[in-house]
């Protein structure tokens, strides 16, 4: 039973209505009520959290917290009915901060580094006790839709659904454990990630972004300069993709893979070659839906390895200008250009032509790889071709040798 009056204990027991006019203020500013409201929790013998929940539902949030709660629960719950019991005699309660700094750092360290970065948030002190272990990945990977948000690093994977009333989050996929939440599917699963992605220490060598509908600012996911070795972007606009390629750390980020859906955009993809990231990298691989002309090949200089896409009226001129551009890259290893020119079938025989290679009509197979080796004037190095024959394209591999 309830020991409050009968109008009182019917307005509580009906929760369906939040109390929140005299009633509401009549208990919050009784502290001998709110106990008894703590003993109607305890005598419906459900678990401690949803009582509470129940609790500030029922009278308000800003009525009691936690840990008040708490004690007067199991105070209530172990037989003491002493409502007007006088706390402050009691000795003070022990909090985390009394945790000896060796008991605290040996816990940070069975902890994962989501939890670590949580842990961070809640004061310098214990920040620092997470900061001694540096949250270092070997990947990371975050795809973002308009039905779920996923994120994985290393062996553990997430995922969060919407659903009818919020979202459900999976760990460790569909048969690993699983929360139902009524919040949003993207501020759960950002509430979850980006406590770690924001965390200025965090070393990764691949990371991979997916976004495919919702539209995010890099401040609402990564901590910038965010430092990653290896960088892997799927974006809805030129424009996306260009801001988080430029949150990276210029110099630390060596490799660049940018893919999305740019039709219709050649006029932003020039952007890519202004950041810091792409001047300083030693591997860029651009999507087939990013054509680039001849001419841009000498943005590409300071390259180890690339990949794109050319476009070219002219297949016997543009080979040339390809090849003797190429040839005056120093840092140059390998490259791979898909070279197109419309809907008139691959320039492949064209290319190979250009650069010295005969091919006698009835000799002639489509989709045949030529082979051809150029000496680079003045060096000991020559350049390998492989020109390989598509259906409206002709892919050229480059290999200096």
């Amino acid at each position: 039973m309830c020991y409050l009056d009968l109008p009182l204990r019917e307005s509580y027991h009906n929760n369906n209505i939040p109390i929140m006019d005299p009633t509401s203020s009549f208990i919050k500013d009784n502290h001998r009520y709110l106990r008894t409201c703590i003993l109607y929790e305890v005598l419906q013998e459900k678990p401690i959290f949803d009582s509470y929940k129940d609790f500030c539902k029922t009278v308000g949030q800003d009525a009691m917290n936690y840990p008040d709660f708490e004690f007067w629960y199991y105070q209530l719950y172990h037989g003491n009915k002493d409502l007007n019991y006088d706390r402050s005699a009691d000795p003070q309660p022990k909090t985390i901060m009394d945790v000896p700094v060796g008991s605290l750092t040996k816990i940070a360290e069975y902890l994962d580094p989501v939890e670590r970065a949580l842990l961070r948030s809640m004061n310098k002190s214990i920040k620092a006790v997470a900061d001694s272990f540096p949250p270092v990945f070997e990947k990371i990977c975050v795809k973002i839709a308009d039905e779920n948000t996923f994120w994985s690093w290393n062996d553990k994977s997430y995922v969060c659904y919407k659903d009818v009333s919020g979202c459900t989050l999976f760990r460790n996929g569909r048969n690993c454990s699983m929360e139902k939440s009524d919040e949003c599917y993207l501020e759960k699963g950002l509430g979850y990630l980006t406590p770690l992605l924001k965390n200025p220490n965090v070393r990764v060598n691949h990371f991979s972004l997916y976004l495919f509908d919702e539209i995010l600012k890099t401040d609402d996911l990564l901590h910038v300069p965010f430092h990653a070795k290896s960088l892997d972007i799927y974006g809805q606009t030129t424009n996306e993709v260009v801001q988080f390629l430029s949150a990276m750390t210029p110099g630390y980020l060596e490799s660049i893979s940018l893919n999305g859906s740019f039709l219709g955009e050649e006029e932003n993809f020039r952007l890519i070659f202004e950041t810091d990231q792409f001047k300083q990298a030693n591997i860029v691989n651009l999507d087939m839906n990013m054509s680039f002309n001849v001419a841009d090949l000498a943005s590409f200089s300071h390259l180890k390895k690339f990949k794109f896409h050319i476009k070219s009226i002219n297949a016997a001129e543009d080979a040339k200008r390809i090849r003797d551009t190429i040839s005056t890259f120093e840092e140059f290893e390998s490259c791979e250009l898909s070279f197109y020119r419309g809907w008139e079938g691959a320039p492949t025989r064209e290319f190979a032509e250009a650069l010295g290679e005969e091919i006698p009509m009835e000799s002639f197979v489509p989709k045949m790889t030529i082979s051809h080796s150029y000496q680079i004037p003045g060096s000991n190095k020559c350049l390998e071709f492989k020109i390989k024959d598509g259906d409206v394209w002709c892919r050229i591999e480059i290999l200096k040798i």
